[in-house]
């Protein structure tokens, strides 16, 4: 695998895929990118409307890490409980993480980071007093999950450059995995991928998408 780091909009770095002529973020800023599709369209917006004592957040693709210390530094200043299950099953490689620029200025945010990634697989580890990690090496066609979940990162590449990870099988195997109620949210707005969203039985929401993005979606159990 080909990666290479390079500067988004925002000032914050991404990775750039050559083999699959495909960046991690847009390129529109990376941060940016996330906090918008993930933390407020996703966990901030589920949050107001569902009152929990634990919000069980799964994600599909870790990479950077960046979806999850957004998400950990919510948790803190909302004094949210999070649970956070991701996979990765093509990890970064640790020269690379340490050469990516997330929260350089910020001890302990960078601290989290790092440490995300150094996080052993298949091992649940506590952050904070809201907020925990559990990672597995593993793709979504592998990982049997025994959970019922609140809300959903959907991160993969583009349907585009990865079309395995947007299979009816698939989204259907997430659609089991979640709560009634429960959110699906994605920087994607294909109209396949909305078809079989509804297919399977979602409640579908176009709505703005990041900076740089027409529209994203946000699908309902």
């Amino acid at each position: 695998m080909s990666l290479k780091i390079i500067n988004t909009s925002d000032g914050s770095h991404t990775i750039y895929n050559s083999e699959l002529n495909e960046t991690y973020h847009s390129i529109n800023g990376s941060i940016k990118e996330s906090m918008h599709v993930y933390v407020e369209e996703g966990l901030n917006y589920f949050q107001k409307k569902a009152k929990k004592e634990v919000y069980k957040i799964f994600e599909v693709g870790f990479g950077t890490g960046l979806n999850f210390v957004l998400s950990y530094l919510f948790s803190e200043e909302k004094k949210l409980n999070i649970e956070y299950h991701s996979i990765e099953p093509y990890p970064l490689t640790d020269g690379i993480i340490k050469k990516l620029n997330y929260f350089n200025t910020e001890l302990k945010e960078r601290e989290i980071y790092l440490n995300s990634h150094s996080q052993k697989f298949n091992s649940k580890i506590i952050y904070s007093n809201f907020c925990s990690l559990r990672k597995e090496k593993e793709t979504l066609e592998e990982i049997r999950i025994n959970n019922s979940f609140d809300i959903i990162y959907f991160d993969a590449f583009a349907p585009s450059k990865q079309p395995s990870m947007w299979t009816l099988q698939n989204l259907n195997k997430i659609f089991t995995c979640m709560s009634d109620g429960s959110i699906l949210v994605t920087y994607c707005s294909s109209g396949k991928f909305k078809r079989d969203l509804k297919e399977i039985g979602f409640n579908v929401e176009i709505i703005p998408g990041p900076i740089g993005k027409k529209e994203m979606v946000r699908a309902t159990k």
